[in-house]
């Protein structure tokens, strides 16, 4: 049996989905050590890893939308606004980039925030599975942790 099987779906989704807070933390944590020892050299590229990491998963978010609207067997009559809703999040992600610290951080934590909530009203609904809903509300609060903590790293 595959780990990938719908069977096995929700454990992959929350193991990828833990995996996928590696970057978060890694670069928050090593940009706020490398601050606290002093090391400012190279420190700027932090904040924009960070950002460019957070527009690329804002975009996935934004496509599990996209995907279950296209996948679904019957005509939705919200469909053609979940379908406008679910590019939000790459829009913001890609302004996000264009702005300079920390304002992309704080975009980046709006686009979150309203991506959350869009999945946490889906999964209530019904239109998500229920455990996406709670794995949603874990894995946005460490993530808006992060980009909390990295909007407060020095500007260089």
């Amino acid at each position: 049996m595959s780990f990938f099987s719908l069977r096995h779906s929700e454990h992959a989704a929350r193991i990828l989905g833990y995996a996928g807070l590696i970057p978060f933390i890694g670069l928050t944590l090593s940009a706020w050590v490398l601050t606290a020892v002093g090391t400012g050299a190279g420190l700027s590229v932090f904040p924009a890893a960070i950002a460019a990491y957070g527009a690329v998963i804002l975009s996935f978010l934004g496509a599990v939308h996209w995907g279950r609207i296209i996948s679904a067997p019957m005509e939705d009559p919200l469909a053609s606004l979940w379908l406008l809703a679910s590019v939000i999040p790459s829009l913001i992600g890609w302004v996000a980039l264009l702005l300079p610290h920390p304002y992309g951080l704080g975009l980046l934590l709006t686009g979150f925030a309203l991506a959350w909530d869009g999945d946490r009203r889906a999964a209530r609904n019904g239109l998500l599975p229920q455990w996406y809903g709670r794995l949603r509300t874990r894995l946005s609060l460490i993530v808006g942790t992060t980009l909390v903590l990295a909007l407060f790293l020095p500007h260089t």
